[in-house]
């Protein structure tokens, strides 16, 4: 992956809806509600506790690796990232 695109919202949540399905739903419907029924709103979009804990299997051991990486070889990680040729 080259680059990323995401909506206002928080990219996590954009890579949620590529491991799992969202449904649509509606602005109205109380989160409260559905959130003890394990289901979350996004604006009108509803998606199921499961997908948040897949998205989080397969985030952490990038982030555990990460920060061995930048702890290891002592980096900071936004800086290098931009050094870094991008045809590399």
């Amino acid at each position: 992956v080259d680059c990323i695109v995401t909506t206002a919202g928080g990219i996590e949540e954009d890579i949620i809806k590529c491991f799992q399905p969202t449904f649509m739903g509606d602005f109205k419907l109380n989160g409260r509600v559905l959130r003890k029924k394990g289901i979350n709103r996004i604006g009108n979009l509803l998606v199921p506790n499961k997908n948040y804990c897949e998205f989080e299997d397969w985030v952490t051991p990038i982030i555990e690796k990460m920060h061995e990486e930048q702890d290891e070889k002592w980096l900071e990680w936004a800086q290098e990232m931009a050094k870094r040729d991008p045809d590399d």
